[in-house]
C-alpha cells in the first residue's frame, strides 16, 4: 500500500513535485561497495535505471527504468513501476547466510512480479 500510494498520491499526502522528486531524481551514482554498479539512489530509495544493472538493484530482469524502491535485508524487497503501475513487495522472516542463494532468489521473485506487468 505504501508503494501504491508513493505512485499515485491519491490521498494527496505529499507534494507531487516533492514526491517525485524523491522517487525519479537519483542523487547518488557512487559505486556500490557489494555490487559494483552505480547505487543510482534518491533520497532514500533506489532507481532501477536503464543501464543494465537493474536486476543488482533489487528490481529483477523485468521492472522498468523507472521503478524505483528498495532492497532490504535478507531478500526483502520493495518496489514501484510508474510505468505499469505495480507494486510489489516481497517480505521473509527468514535470514539465509547464503548471501548468494538470497539475491538469486529475490532477483527470481521481483522478476516475477515485473512480468506480471508485462516487462519482459
Amino acid at each position: 500500500m505504501f508503494y501504491q500510494a508513493l505512485l499515485h498520491n491519491s490521498a494527496g499526502l505529499w507534494d507531487p513535485a516533492t514526491l517525485a522528486d524523491a522517487t525519479g531524481h537519483v542523487r547518488n551514482t557512487l559505486v556500490d561497495p557489494l555490487f559494483k554498479v552505480p547505487a543510482n539512489r534518491t533520497l532514500g530509495l533506489m532507481v532501477a535505471g536503464d543501464d543494465g544493472h537493474a536486476v543488482v538493484r533489487g528490481f529483477g530482469r523485468s521492472a522498468g527504468p523507472r521503478s524505483f524502491g528498495a532492497p532490504g535485508v535478507g531478500g526483502q524487497i520493495a518496489w514501484a513501476d510508474p510505468d505499469s503501475g505495480l507494486s510489489f513487495c516481497y517480505l521473509t522472516n527468514g535470514l539465509d547466510a547464503d548471501v548468494i542463494a538470497t539475491f538469486t532468489r529475490s532477483a527470481k521473485i521481483a522478476g516475477l512480479a515485473g512480468r506480471c506487468a508485462g516487462h519482459d
